[in-house]
């Protein structure tokens, strides 16, 4: 996410609460439609897409992952909160959600900077019923890993040079990323993976060089982890800044993105579908993509999702007061309970 919203930080504090294991039969004995929650009412569902994984070694889980995604993209919005380490630990998001609304979301949010535990995490909550998904603020090749690296600028050509420093550093920190999301895929866990995101940005160092330097980054990124270091446990998410028209040159295509995105953080208690943005992300990478609102503050209305046909197939909730004070407790509850949004005790048994 951008700077100015990443370094906002709150003392809020929630009280503790218990993951709750989920028991559903798993895909392989179910019938296709199993893999729909059903309708919201009123809603006219459309019909199920069949999704095929770009990495065509994808293992089970991952496949399973992008048809329970693919089948909900047009028909419901699955939840997601992104944890923070900070404050009371970190489940604090995931308890504040719980202790307000009753339910867990769907999706947990965590970065490979977030070190350590963020691995043991991600496959707890996906034997608890849910769904991992990773993102990546890596520092810029020889800087710092961590956030305020990741603002740095580096040349791209010397990033993907074997030989140079920046490339040493490079394949250094996809190692330790592959050593991390390879521990999921040893355990059976398979996890959306989000690396690079609100492309075509001009605060991280991915973006910096252009369109064409980024999809030569994400493409190299792309065979190193699945040929390479033979991580076949991802569903690969690529997610645009908040005007994917203007960044259109950076979409890496369809041979190496399972699922699309963008995001855009609107003030406290503005609850907007932001149709314009889903619009502009489907006019560059057509309809067959799924594509998810990959990081958000305030969580779009669901009624105002089905009445403008802004068919975000996943929304990200940004941690600390982008949960707790973009959106009120009974905005929380509306959307926790709502019959269009998926939440952790609807998602089937992935494995």
């Amino acid at each position: 996410m951008p700077p100015a919203q990443f370094t906002r930080r709150t003392a809020l504090r929630g009280m503790a609460g218990a993951l709750v294991l989920v028991g559903s039969p798993t895909l392989a004995t179910m019938p296709a439609t199993a893999l729909q929650v059903p309708a919201a009412p009123g809603h006219q569902p459309k019909a199920q897409r069949a999704v095929a994984p770009v990495n065509t070694s994808a293992t089970r889980q991952a496949r399973n992952l992008l048809s329970f995604i693919g089948a909900q993209y047009g028909n419901h919005i699955i939840s997601g909160q992104q944890e923070s380490t900070w404050i009371d630990g970190p489940d604090y998001e995931m308890n504040y959600i719980h202790d307000n609304t009753g339910k867990y979301p769907a999706i947990r949010g965590l970065d490979i900077c977030d070190a350590p535990g963020s691995t043991d995490r991600a496959i707890a909550w996906w034997q608890a019923g849910g769904i991992p998904m990773f993102g990546y603020h890596m520092g810029a090749p020889t800087y710092p890993d961590n956030y305020e690296g990741s603002q740095q600028t580096v040349s791209i050509d010397k990033v993907l040079t074997p030989g140079t420093a920046e490339y040493t550093s490079f394949v250094g920190r996809l190692d330790n990323a592959a050593t991390r999301l390879g521990a999921l895929q040893s355990a059976g866990v398979a996890a959306i993976w989000r690396p690079f995101h609100e492309a075509g940005g001009t605060w991280f160092w991915w973006s910096k060089g252009g369109g064409a330097q980024y999809q030569r980054l994400w493409r190299f990124t792309f065979d190193y982890l699945t040929v390479t270091k033979g991580l076949n446990n991802l569903v690969w998410l690529f997610g645009f800044n908040g005007t994917p028209a203007a960044s259109a040159s950076y979409f890496p295509g369809k041979d190496y993105v399972d699922v699309a995105g963008a995001d855009t953080y609107a003030s406290d208690g503005d609850y907007d579908p932001q149709k314009t943005m889903y619009d502009e992300t489907t006019t560059v990478v057509g309809t067959t993509i799924p594509v998810a609102l990959h990081e958000n503050g305030p969580i779009p209305d669901p009624d105002l999702l089905q009445q403008t046909g802004a068919r975000w197939v996943l929304f990200n909730t940004w941690n600390v007061e982008h949960l707790t004070v973009s959106n009120s407790v009974e905005h929380l509850v509306k959307v926790y309970q709502h019959a269009y949004v998926i939440t952790r005790d609807e998602v089937p048994n992935l494995r």
